[in-house]
């Protein structure tokens, strides 16, 4: 099973847990849905305006299906394009940790990388972090439908960064090997103040050695606040890049060829910001 083939069965079940008389006003909501996604992902930085909000069935189908396979390829591709991650992948058993991973483009793209590069053997607990809890849903099939050459347990963790009551008291992640950013930082960035306590108790807290994937949009607000707190903890820096990148050819469009009809393209491109560090 590649990756569309596993979106494809996550989206048939986000689509069948939207509940309307029809198909046709369901793909209505949709179609309106994936307007003010890119609307609201235009106003990231302004801070008059609330954060994006996954509540709504509707909003999560289409933010799975116009920005979930774009991004876990990304994270694919920078898995294989660097040692230090692929090292981590290697290790019998491995723990990573996705903050604000709920979408799950953290978790399918290390999934497309150990399906991809044909990686056994391993042992993956993926501790995956999100303030919306029916993100959840989404992605507790996984291990079940994946069927894949390897051991996998997706844990899936309320949280927000906002409130300290909600991740004080989770330990066991920051025992991570890995901890991933995938298009969160930017999502949080008009919050930074209220934010930053949870990304420095993660950051301070971390074991020594463990790996953090940083990938956001490349816009300087964003990427000055992560490398600060990369500087303020000390972090060492592996890689960093800046740069377009392509969602790869490699995937069947054929598998999305019944939502591809009716809703175009996902992403297909993106002007992102890339950070590989590690704790020292």
């Amino acid at each position: 099973m590649n990756l569309m083939q596993l979106i494809k069965l996550v989206l048939d079940d986000a689509y069948a847990a939207i509940k309307t008389d029809s198909d046709a006003e369901k793909d209505q909501l949709i179609q309106k849905a994936l307007a003010t996604l890119t609307s609201e992902y235009g106003r990231l930085t302004d801070v008059k305006s609330k954060p994006i909000d996954y509540g709504d069935p509707v909003k999560r189908f289409a933010y799975i299906y116009k920005y979930t396979v774009a991004h876990a390829d990304y994270i694919m591709q920078l898995i294989a394009g660097e040692k230090a991650l692929r090292d981590v992948l290697k290790k019998r058993n491995v723990e990573v940790a996705c903050l604000g991973g709920g979408p799950g483009s953290d978790l399918l793209g290390i999934l497309k990388y150990l399906m991809n590069y044909d990686v056994k053997n391993v042992v993956l607990t993926c501790y995956i972090f999100d303030k919306e809890r029916a993100w959840g849903d989404s992605w507790s099939d996984v291990a079940r439908v994946l069927k894949a050459p390897f051991q996998l347990y997706p844990v899936f963790q309320q949280l927000d960064v906002t409130d300290s009551g909600t991740w004080k008291s989770y330990q066991k992640f920051l025992r991570a090997d890995l901890f991933t950013l995938s298009y969160f930082l930017s999502e949080v960035w008009k919050i930074r103040e209220q934010a930053e306590p949870f990304f420095d108790y993660c950051l301070s807290q971390m074991k020594r050695g463990s790996l953090i994937l940083f990938l956001d949009n490349n816009s300087p607000k964003f990427v000055e606040w992560f490398d600060g707190l990369a500087k303020k903890h000390g972090l060492k820096p592996i890689h960093i890049d800046e740069r377009k990148i392509a969602f790869s050819n490699d995937e069947e469009k054929t598998d999305l060829e019944i939502h591809f009809k009716k809703f175009g393209w996902p992403k297909r491109e993106s002007d992102a910001a890339f950070r590989i560090m590690m704790k020292p």
